[in-house]
Order: C-alpha cells, then structure tokens, then sequence
C-alpha cells in the first residue's frame, strides 16, 4: 500500500481566514469521519502536491499537532481559471474497517493476439473496490500475456488477495480483437467502344 504523511496545522473555519492562508501559499483543508466533529486544518501547497498530483491510489496520514489520522481523500476543488487548489476534504478511516476507493487498473504483458496481428483494448482504467485501508492497493495489474484474438478479461476474472470489486462481473476490462478485413470489391474495367 502507498501511503503519504502530510503535516498539518489548525486552523479557524471561515472564508475570510481560507482567504488568507491562501494568500500565503497554504490550502485550507477538513478532516470528517463518521461520529466525530470535524477537524479544519491548512497544509502547505507544497506538501499537498503528491496527495493530489497522482495517479496511484492511497492512505494519507494526516499529522497535526504530533496527532496521525489516517485518511483518504476524499474531495478537492480547484480554481476554475489558475486551477490552483481552493480547498480539499480527507476522510477518516480506520484499520480493519473496509472501505470504498476508486484504483486505477493497469495492463500488463504482450497479448498473445496482439503478437499474431490483433489490437488490445484497454476498457477499464479505473474501478471501485471494497478493501482494508491499511491494505490499499496502488492499482491493479492485469496480465494480458495470455489473451489471444478474440478473447477477453472481465472484472469477474480478476483475483486479488483482500479486495471486492463492486463493479459488474460482467464488466470490460480488456480485450484482444482480430484485424479488421476489408473487402476489396472487384471492378470490371470499362471495355472500349471500337470505332463504327
């Protein structure tokens, strides 16, 4: 599992305050988990980045005043015209208690259809899993060396050790096509007229 720290200070709730800690090149943030008050906190744009900037799913250990609270992210907003980040929200969770995260899904190896001519698609890049957050997964990795034309992976074939897929089992997750044929239709060439 990835998981990133991300030191914290408190801070006072309230536009004018976001306002200005923004001004000093901090982002305003809120810890919230089910049964507690929720916890208003500012972090450095800096440290924020490798929270946001990524493709990797994973735990935040959000450290203030010396306190760890493990969480995930949970939302972020950005401005509409700089894309700076205005504010973003971290979700409480606890170990051995599930929950529900989006990974991204990877392919790996040479499809054996794609070495005979085929093309390989790659439908799902993302999925939903239930999972432990102590053990989440950064993506998942498809091997595809074994698919030939034709065939294809479900998320019903997939197998990892500890995670729930909540997508469809009937759900795309890639597939080896044969080349495509086109038909060529012959055309007669045109006979010439003699002269009468």
């Amino acid at each position: 599992m990835s998981q990133v720290t991300l030191p914290a200070e408190p801070r006072t709730p309230g536009a004018a305050e976001a306002k200005k800690l923004r001004a000093n090149d901090r982002v305003p943030g809120v810890y919230y988990t089910n049964g507690e008050e929720a916890v208003h906190f500012s972090v450095s744009t800096l440290a924020l980045r490798p929270v946001v900037y990524t493709s990797k799913a994973q735990a935040v250990r959000l450290n203030i005043n010396g306190q760890d609270r493990l969480s995930v992210l949970k939302e972020v907003s950005f401005d509409p015209i700089s894309d700076k980040i205005l504010h973003f929200d971290l979700l409480g969770v606890r170990e051995g208690e599930p929950i529900v995260v989006k990974v991204p899904v990877h392919v790996s190896g040479l499809a054996i259809g794609v070495r005979e001519g085929g093309t390989l698609e790659h439908a799902l890049h993302k999925t939903s899993i239930k999972v432990d957050p102590a053990n989440i997964p950064t993506h998942i990795d498809v091997d595809v060396s074994q698919l030939g034309k034709g065939q294809n992976i479900h998320i019903s074939d997939l197998n990892v050790p500890g995670v729930e897929f909540l997508e469809r089992p009937g759900t795309l997750v890639a597939a080896c096509h044969a080349p495509k044929v086109v038909a060529v239709e012959e055309t007669a060439a045109p006979t010439k007229k003699g002269k009468k």
